[in-house]
């Protein structure tokens, strides 16, 4: 990309350059009625009056540098001393405040020219020679500064206003996103099982297919409710997970049994916000469901040092080698590895191994952090098994 494409220069409107020139002209007659005074000023204490034709002299110089200025700000936005080629703007900007300096020579000498003749003040001009060139030389270069350094500033406060704005856009996205993968993780299969459940039951047990449709309604409520929420406490996670697992319950009946086993002090860790729903619904689906006889889901918490470690287990049929990378490549695991990425870079563990005894382990590592408090929490009336998630030394909770 080039500089140029880094720059605010595209982003000036036509009008504004009008604005840019009147503060260009009015910035330059203000730093000439300064200077006037100061002058003004010390001659008095000498007891000398002040010398109006230098004072008119040095009031056409601030009039060119008002015309030139908006050009400076111009090559300073076109290539500024930012962004990944600042190594080569730095020259270039050396050489353009040089090239500046010396081209202001000449008009600022025929100003002088012109103004010596009309107040038949001789003193005022200099035949131009090498040594008058250099004085004039140095003189603009140092005044080149002051428009040089109003250019940067103005870049680096657009540049943090671009960014500030690239940062709020890209917080929209990864909410759309976020809803995507919402509507992702809670796989059509899920749905579609616990709407035919819902259905069955109807004409069975009305109470237990009322229970499971408010508890399916307070899971995409709950799901919806964070959307935006990048991270949550584990005890939120964990609410949101039991009523899934609740959900699945009542599905599979005796077929489904589940132990929680958190360590207390990792309930107020941070985690990605639905980072164990994807992995529990993929142990049930390519483990339980699987079994022909009842089978067990194991979701443990451990703190190992500056680590939280968290994994879910079943009993199901494991995984055979040539299926791994097909299985990884599901939306659920597939979702969560990409985001663990995002969020730690290569600190973070992400590992799917065959149990020994039978069936699956996905296993993951993130640096501990404790959850800020005011996040979103869920409603009181729609936290599962609250006792699971404060008892927790952790008692054995199986759902049967």
């Amino acid at each position: 990309m080039s500089p140029a494409a880094e720059t605010p220069t595209s982003a000036v409107a036509p009008r504004r350059w009008g604005l840019i020139w009147a503060f260009s002209f009015a910035g330059w007659l203000g730093i000439w009625a300064l200077l006037t005074f100061h002058m003004y000023i010390y001659s008095r204490s000498r007891g000398e009056p002040l010398s109006w034709p230098w004072t008119v002299t040095r009031l056409s110089e601030h009039l060119l540098w008002g015309v030139i200025t908006p050009g400076i700000l111009w090559l300073c936005w076109r290539f500024p001393l930012s962004g990944e080629r600042w190594r080569s703007a730095v020259p270039l900007n050396v050489l353009i405040a040089c090239a500046v300096s010396a081209a202001f020579v000449f008009p600022s000498q025929l100003a002088r020219f012109l103004l010596s003749d009309a107040l038949a003040e001789p003193s005022l001009y200099q035949p131009l020679s090498w040594t008058v060139f250099a004085r004039s030389f140095v003189g603009a270069l140092l005044l080149y500064i002051d428009p040089f350094l109003a250019a940067q500033a103005v870049h680096y406060a657009r540049e943090v206003k671009s960014r500030e704005l690239r940062a709020s856009k890209l917080e929209a996205r990864l909410a759309e996103a976020q809803l995507q993968v919402l509507r992702m993780q809670l796989h059509p299969h899920f749905l579609f099982n616990t709407l035919h459940t819902i259905s069955a039951l109807m004409h069975k047990d009305v109470k237990a297919a009322d229970r499971m449709l408010a508890l399916l309604g307070d899971l995409l409520r709950d799901s919806f409710d964070k959307i935006g929420a990048q991270a949550v406490s584990l005890q939120q996670e964990l609410g949101f997970v039991e009523r899934y697992l609740e959900i699945e319950r009542t599905r599979f009946r005796d077929r489904l049994a589940v132990e929680i086993d958190v360590d207390p002090e990792t309930l107020d860790a941070e985690v990605p916000n639905l980072i164990l729903q994807p992995l529990v619904e993929n142990a049930i689906r390519h483990g339980i469901e699987r079994r022909m006889d009842a089978g067990r889901l194991r979701l443990s918490a451990r703190r190992e040092g500056g680590r939280l470690a968290l994994t879910v287990q079943d009993d199901g049929p494991g995984l055979p080698p040539e299926a791994e990378l097909a299985f990884r490549r599901g939306v659920g695991l597939a979702n969560t590895q990409a985001r663990l990425t995002q969020l730690y870079g290569a600190d973070q563990r992400f590992e799917l191994l065959n149990r020994p005894e039978g069936g699956l382990e996905v296993a993951l590592s993130i640096p501990f952090r404790l959850h800020p408090p005011g996040g979103p929490e869920p409603s009181p009336d729609r936290v599962a098994a609250p006792d699971a998630a404060k008892g927790i030394a952790v008692a054995t909770a199986a759902i049967r």
